[in-house]
């Protein structure tokens, strides 16, 4: 996971100090407290200290991997911790007890995602790991168990997972047997794999843009991941035009609608012909 936080919002971080004198910093300080600190039991949890404007980003900015600063953040202030993330109020667990009463005991509590630019421009907000708890995203849970996910669904495409998984262990072979000497990176064979399986198993085995279907979700895997200014501060416009992330999520929303109507046309014109045979995700959900 990258940390996607420009220069340009450095320096208009330390323009906007210059310029705000100590006394409205100060005020402004004490109002986010009171408007964005997030409480638990009635108590706001420790976190380390916060600049104006930027919160707590700038103990997240460096070499280290996150995961790694997040770790060490709460040896110092414990396993329920706050981070003020620019507008954004945050608090991490890292105890396993905590987890438990997040994920288990009080999972409805916490069932909701967070609203980020990708998922609202790529997906309206509306696929079953972004869209927000209720009656729509249950009844897409019932349509994964039901239909999607159901065992005779899972065992269907069995033949589709042993074929990748062949073409893996051949090419895996037939590089360390070249006596080239020259590293294979596992990474992005089980990548390639786990692609493979899950275009053919919901698009078919006759997509003729499949290549460019995993070349689309690469693409917004990058720009999804990590942290953007524009999740970060979601009323600054302005920093979402010096990011460019908005533009480019637009972009490969149109590049990924006239690839996703060319494959639900082939389906329709399938339908006609073969009716519900070997039907793989895409013509389940034509059929529901």
């Amino acid at each position: 996971m990258e940390i996607k936080f420009p220069f340009s919002l450095i320096i208009i971080t330390f323009i906007t100090l210059l310029f705000l004198s100590f006394n409205l910093i100060k005020n402004v300080t004490k109002k986010s407290k009171k408007s964005s600190s997030v409480s638990v039991g009635g108590k706001v949890p420790p976190g380390p200290w916060k600049l104006p404007f930027i919160g707590s980003i700038h103990h997240l900015v460096g070499s280290a991997p996150p995961n790694h600063v997040l770790r060490d953040l709460a040896r110092k202030h414990g396993g329920i911790m706050q981070l003020q993330l620019g507008e954004i109020s945050a608090v991490v667990i890292s105890t396993p007890r905590a987890a438990k009463q997040v994920l288990k005991t009080h999972d409805v509590a916490f069932a909701s995602r967070p609203e980020i630019l990708a998922s609202k421009i790529m997906m309206n907000n509306e696929d079953i790991a972004f869209a927000p708890y209720g009656e729509y995203w249950r009844q897409m849970r019932k349509i994964c168990t039901l239909e999607l996910l159901s065992v005779k669904m899972v065992s269907s495409f069995s033949p589709i997972r042993e074929d990748e998984v062949s073409k893996m262990v051949q090419c895996v072979k037939s590089c360390s047997g070249s006596g080239s000497g020259s590293p294979l990176n596992l990474t992005e064979k089980i990548f390639q794999y786990t692609n493979a399986v899950v275009c053919r198993a919901a698009f078919g085995t006759k997509f003729k843009d499949e290549l460019g279907v995993v070349s689309l979700i690469n693409e917004g895997v990058a720009l999804a991941g990590g942290f953007d200014v524009a999740d970060l501060f979601p009323s600054r416009r302005f920093l979402h035009l010096l990011t460019g992330m908005e533009a480019r999520l637009r972009k490969l929303r149109r590049r990924t609608d006239q690839i996703f109507d060319q494959i639900i046309e082939q389906h329709r014109q399938k339908r006609k012909v073969d009716g519900f045979c070997d039907e793989d995700i895409v013509d389940v959900l034509l059929r529901l």
